[in-house]
């Protein structure tokens, strides 16, 4: 009875691992079309023309998310001449699509935050959580996955990881820490 029990257990934990872990630094993405309730397509490939492209999980509900919202447009704004372009992705089934579109208006985002139906982008990344952040080359290659900071509060951090990340790219340089533990809400599937 104690080796089935153990069995039972490796094989959850077996399950648990292979689900919860999203693509790495190095992996490529393939290439997706968001057409957003904000009536524009968005192409992953189109994007990259133009430089990196920053893929951001994100939530207009988690506890995790909200810290962000009141310095994530400087963060944005910070990068947007030096050829990065942000998308905050909600791929969140829980959250309907004009719950999105009413906090990216409430927020005043400068970037399109997609909705993703049937978490679609979410399954392509294999992304786990609410904030979870991919910065991808032209050849859709994930450059950096993680964290946007190591703390959600900006009186907590300690490390910017994401700006560090993009600073190295930009500046020609490899990236130090090309994967950080991301933390927050899981991402709600059908």
């Amino acid at each position: 009875m104690k080796s089935i029990k153990l069995f039972l257990a490796v094989l959850v934990l077996a399950v648990i691992t292979t689900v919860s872990f999203a693509k790495d630094p190095g992996d490529t993405v393939n290439d997706f079309t968001i057409k957003n309730y904000d009536g524009k397509e968005y192409q992953l490939s189109s994007a990259l023309e133009n430089g990196y492209v920053v893929v951001m999980f994100w939530s207009a509900e988690c506890p995790y998310v909200q810290p962000f919202n009141d310095r994530i447009n400087d963060y944005v704004n910070s990068y947007k001449d030096n050829g990065v372009t942000f998308w905050a992705v909600n791929s969140n089934v829980t959250e309907s699509t004009e719950r999105v579109k009413a906090h990216s208006v409430e927020h005043k985002y400068v970037f399109p935050v997609l909705k993703d139906d049937n978490s679609v982008v979410a399954n392509l990344f294999e992304a786990a959580r609410t904030p979870e952040v991919f910065v991808l080359n032209k050849d859709r290659k994930i450059m950096y996955h993680g964290r946007i900071d190591d703390n959600s509060y900006a009186e907590k951090v300690t490390t910017h990881d994401l700006k560090n990340a993009l600073d190295e790219l930009l500046a020609g340089k490899e990236i130090t820490n090309k994967t950080t533990k991301s933390f927050g809400c899981t991402i709600k599937r059908n």
